[in-house]
């Protein structure tokens, strides 16, 4: 009979880190030894949602955005996640 193990002991929890660049909104996470098709992205309304599937694992983050705010561009390099978003026109 197979046993599998329920422990997490090593949870996987990235930091997130949000940079307000006036236009712009440059969030950045932390992301080495994760492949790109482990990650996923949402962006709903005034709401930012990450979501990395690790080890059969789902772990989510989410960030306020101001509504209106649109996914712009995002880019993987040296482990390091950046999503930049573009506020809307004042």
């Amino acid at each position: 009979m197979r046993h599998e193990r329920q422990e997490r002991s090593s949870a996987f929890n990235p930091s997130v880190h949000r940079r307000d660049e006036g236009r712009t909104i440059h969030v950045t996470v932390p992301l080495d030894g994760i492949a790109e098709e482990q990650i996923r992205f949402d962006l709903e309304k005034t709401t930012l949602t990450l979501s990395v599937t690790r080890d059969s694992e789902v772990t989510k983050k989410t960030l306020r955005v101001p509504g209106g705010t649109r996914f712009f561009k995002k880019k993987i390099h040296d482990g390091i996640l950046e999503i930049i978003l573009e506020k809307p026109a004042p």
